[in-house]
């Protein structure tokens, strides 16, 4: 019998939305903000690479890396969303590289033969789909999607692209929310900050609708994550 997906994972794109809603509104950060801004953008390349570098390292490891999105457009504005991209990418090759062809044993003990088998199976039918509805759904942390996927047949090129593609609506969205974040700090004029919040949620309710429809489609694959 297959698990469902427990239901509170569903909910973490709103809660998501919610709490840097949340957090944005009650931190003291907005006198912190355009210094840091400033200071950065008078590095000029240096602080680019800096960002896109710590970004790896943090994809790399179990952290947020969501939150180096918001960062991103907090201080970067728009820019932010190819830095974030960049550091996706950088940060996803590695781990799915290094399982693929030395650490399969170890990883597959953590991960567990299930899962690995039935993303095997989705990916020999359809790597390209596959990739882009688990990339799309919140369902297992990005980090551990690196190395699951690592135990796949999925060759490099589908494995980049088709990630760069899933990851680019939650990253708009990130860098959405950190961009705002950037024009009130800026103290740029409320109705520029009122449109861009209405746009923002907008937004966010169209990821989280085609989120709800990618992990459909994930479980008549018959791919679950167990409870």
């Amino acid at each position: 019998m297959r698990r469902r997906l427990p239901s509170w994972k569903l909910w973490l794109w709103p809660v998501l939305f919610v709490g840097l809603g949340i957090v944005i509104w009650l931190l003291p950060w907005r006198g912190y903000v355009e210094p840091m801004r400033i200071w950065i953008a008078g590095q000029g390349a240096t602080g680019w690479v800096s960002f896109v570098a710590i970004y790896t390292i943090v994809v790399m490891l179990p952290l947020p890396a969501a939150a180096m999105s918001v960062v991103g457009g907090l201080v970067f504005g728009w820019w932010g969303f190819p830095l974030s991209m960049l550091g996706s990418i950088l940060g996803a090759l590695p781990p799915w590289w290094l399982t693929h062809t030395y650490f399969r044993a170890p990883v597959l003990r953590r991960i567990g033969g299930k899962q690995a088998e039935a993303a095997d199976r989705a990916v020999r039918e359809n790597p390209a789909l596959f990739i882009l509805l688990l990339r799309f759904t919140p369902i297992l942390p990005f980090t551990l999607q690196n190395y699951l996927l690592g135990l796949t047949g999925v060759r490099a090129w589908p494995y980049i692209w088709a990630t760069l593609v899933g990851l680019a609506p939650g990253t708009v969205a990130m860098v959405w929310i950190g961009t705002v974040g950037g024009l009130a700090a800026a103290g740029a004029d409320k109705d520029a900050i009122a449109y861009a919040i209405i746009g923002l949620i907008l937004f966010g309710s169209l990821i989280i609708w085609m989120s709800g429809k990618a992990v459909r489609k994930l479980r008549e694959a018959g791919f679950e994550i167990g409870r």
